[in-house]
């Protein structure tokens, strides 16, 4: 039973409300005084985070009180017996605690990390100043407190509008850089592409509601049975929930938007990444685990769709070039195990793999951060031998790479091996899927490690033949959804190389030619490497709280509808050999001679190569679809707004100009036109008096009676 707010769990309105003063600070005070900005962004998520840490500690004494909080906002209806009211509230429990105190803890971390990283980024456009430093740490701000408000929500529709606010934030972090085409293109792909997904959530939350009779997050975990449905089945209302964190956590097949997320500065890729925006689907979904065991067909949806997206995105991760893309294609892989988890029942998996990625997966793009300021370039073909030029950076991000990889003892083992032991128990076919894509996450981390960081510096000239944006401006482009789309040109809407330039110039880029220096890459500041080297122990350390034997994560946060799975030494040991062989065959392929490997791939790979960098062709797919239906649907709607709707506006206008044409004609000035015009009417008068009244006409006699039938006085009084 739920508990007004007491105790520590009356921080739980500070803790959303600091990065709220941060953002109204910022905006409206230091607008133009950057250092000031990011001071007050790194000091209000600070104290959120020590908050989150005082309302944690009570907890992690196994003290799993649930605190809620209501206020009436709305109330709808016109009698007593129709009338209802719409709440807000807060519910204050292990799992909105936990995940605040990690939601804090990363965005504490990636904004100090900022400060550094941005101050260099902006000092590279002359168009950009201090204002530019504030605008940032003023979305960082906003976006870490819709997040916030999203995870302590207590009911749907708050939900809802804060998952509405979180997409916003995206939005306007995606465009940061919005003078370059690529991030405006980005940022537009983005929102559009969740907006999509939202419609159904929307459909879906609301059936939930007005079905259960109450969009209570805790009275709907309490329900025994589902007394909602659409179309005759209670599983329906679910699945469109889903779409929610389909589209918000890119998930098949709405994953199109993520990648091209990276035109955003790397540390908001790092915060969208691991602890705000695609970890919403996944909280969501932990969320409503009770309704969803309540409905099977819906959880093998959730199920099913995560294993699909793990291996699809693990294979195209395999032919990227881009170290961000590789990571943004390894977090869609890795949320697509998050989902197979909590649909096959595993809840205490797949929300222990959340907090793990979310540390590992943090480190792993402030790193790659790191290495694109010390080299002043995404390309990994363009890096190589960074692990004696970045000794700290380099230290960090070999340790991000072993926990996703999924190698003991570090932190992503113990938790993708909890998700591989729930779901074989509960769907063995989707186990060989996610064993799989297990393999191919080792191989394409030991991919990208071996080419950025061993062997010697490849300066652009020395970068060798499979440098450059994936897919290649050679192969056939997706038809861009914008102004040419109607006449169906192809364009290139990622970032498009221009031959000769460095760094490579995005299609529209305009952008004043940035000089860097040519020497060898160097280690970044401190402000950026300590960061890294937190996280390292987190991303280190973190899993011994799930081992299995003594699962302190699965005391913190449990359901009571989650199945017990039996700890197996065997699937243990598997997961195990997965990592090591696909590390194995990575190492072996690109440890001496990255290029050499890589033709070696390429060349085993054979046509599917082109598949994978084409990403299953989904951007084609998506856009040959918003051709055949939107555009399709905008053409006959573009026909009657302007033949039918502004053609009959017009239409009376032209008829009115016509007629006053005519009319003006007739007033000439002169008085026998007049009199004329007089005769004719008084004759045209009695015509029309005699084919209506004959006999009025032509009967003199009842002219005479209808003289005497008027009054002394005239008709008028």
């Amino acid at each position: 039973m739920a508990q007004s707010l007491e105790g520590v769990a009356r921080y739980c309105p500070v803790i959303v409300l600091l990065p709220l003063l941060s953002f109204l600070l910022i905006s409206f005070v230091t607008q133009k005084k950057g250092p000031v900005s990011a001071a007050i962004a790194i000091c209000s998520l600070a104290g959120s985070f020590l908050l989150s840490l005082g309302m944690a500690l009570p907890r992690f004494q196994h003290h799993s009180e649930i605190y809620e909080w209501n206020h009436p906002w709305l109330t709808v209806g016109f009698s007593e017996s129709t009338r209802s009211s719409i709440y807000v509230g807060l519910l204050v429990d292990n799992l909105s605690v936990l995940t605040s105190l990690m939601v804090t803890f990363i965005a504490t971390l990636v904004a100090i990390y900022s400060y550094g990283y941005m101050t260099k980024e902006i000092s590279h456009f002359p168009t950009q100043n201090s204002a530019s430093l504030s605008r940032f740490f003023a979305y960082l701000s906003l976006f870490v407190f819709s997040m916030l408000g999203l995870v302590f929500s207590n009911n749907l529709l708050q939900i809802y509008i804060f998952w509405e606010l979180v997409g916003v934030c995206s939005y306007l972090l995606i465009g940061f850089w919005y003078f370059k085409k690529s991030a405006a293109d980005a940022n537009k792909k983005s929102f559009v592409v969740t907006k999509f997904a939202d419609l159904f959530f929307l459909i879906g939350i609301l059936a939930v509601g007005l079905g259960a009779g109450t969009f209570n997050l805790v009275e709907l975990d309490q329900l025994s049975s589902l007394p909602f449905s659409l179309l005759g089945t209670a599983a329906l209302p679910l699945i469109l929930i889903t779409f929610g964190p389909i589209g918000k956590s890119a998930q098949f097949p709405l994953q199109v938007w993520l990648p091209d997320a990276m035109e955003g500065p790397t540390p908001v890729s790092a915060l969208i990444h691991a602890a705000t925006m695609v970890a919403a689907g996944i909280y969501l979904v932990g969320r409503l685990f009770g309704l969803y065991q309540l409905a099977p067909a819906a959880a093998y949806f959730v199920a099913l769709i995560g294993s699909i997206t793990a291996l699809m995105a693990a294979l195209i991760a395999i032919a990227q070039n881009d170290i961000k893309k590789v990571l943004a294609y390894s977090t869609i892989s890795q949320l697509g195990y998050m989902l197979a988890a909590l649909g096959s029942g595993a809840y205490t998996a797949g929300l222990f793999h959340l907090f793990t990625h979310a540390f590992f997966k943090a480190l792993l793009f402030l790193g790659s951060g790191a290495v694109i300021v010390a080299c002043h370039n995404n390309d990994m073909w363009k890096m190589g031998g960074l692990k004696k030029h970045l000794p700290y950076t380099h230290f960090a991000f070999g340790i991000g790479c072993l926990a996703l990889a999924g190698v003991p003892p570090f932190a992503g083992f113990w938790s993708k091996d909890e998700i591989l032991g729930g779901v074989y128990h509960d769907h063995p076919e989707l186990f060989v899927i996610l064993a799989i894509a297990a393999f191919l996450t080792a191989f394409y981390v030991t991919r990208m490690y071996c080419i950025a960081f061993l062997g010697g510096y490849r300066t652009k000239d020395a970068a060798g033949p499979y440098q450059g944006v994936v897919p290649s401006p050679d192969l056939p482009a997706p038809m861009s959804p914008s102004k040419d789309t109607l006449g169906m040109e192809p364009e290139w809407t990622e970032e498009k190389a221009t031959p000769g330039q460095d760094p490579d110039i995005c299609l529209g880029y305009k952008q004043e030619h940035v000089a860097h220096h040519s020497g060898p890459p160097h280690e970044v500041s401190k402000t950026m490497y300590v960061p890294l080297l937190i996280l390292s122990v987190f991303a280190a350390l973190l899993g011994f709280a799930g081992m299995p034997w003594n699962n302190q994560f699965h005391h913190l946060i449990q359901h009571i509808r989650e199945a017990p799975h039996e700890f197996s030494v065997g699937l243990m040991g598997l997961s195990v050999l997965i990592a090591l062989s696909g590390i194995w065959v990575g190492w072996s392929l690109f440890a001496k001679d990255p290029v050499a490997g890589e033709e070696k791939l390429r060349k085993y790979l054979g046509g599917f190569h082109t598949v994978l960098c084409q990403k299953f062709y989904m951007d084609h797919f998506w856009a040959w679809a918003v051709s055949k239906t939107m555009m399709l649907w905008s053409i006959a709607a573009a026909w009657f707004d302007d033949d039918m709707v502004d053609g009959g506006v017009r239409g009376s206008g032209l008829m009115t100009a016509l007629l006053g044409e005519k009319l003006r004609k007739e007033h000439s000035g002169l008085v026998s036109h007049y009199l004329f015009m007089l005769i004719a009417s008084l004759l045209l008068l009695t015509a029309l008096l005699a084919s209506i009244q004959p006999e009025f006409v032509l009967s003199p006699s009842r002219i005479l009676d209808f003289k005497e039938q008027i009054p002394p006085g005239g008709l008028l009084p």
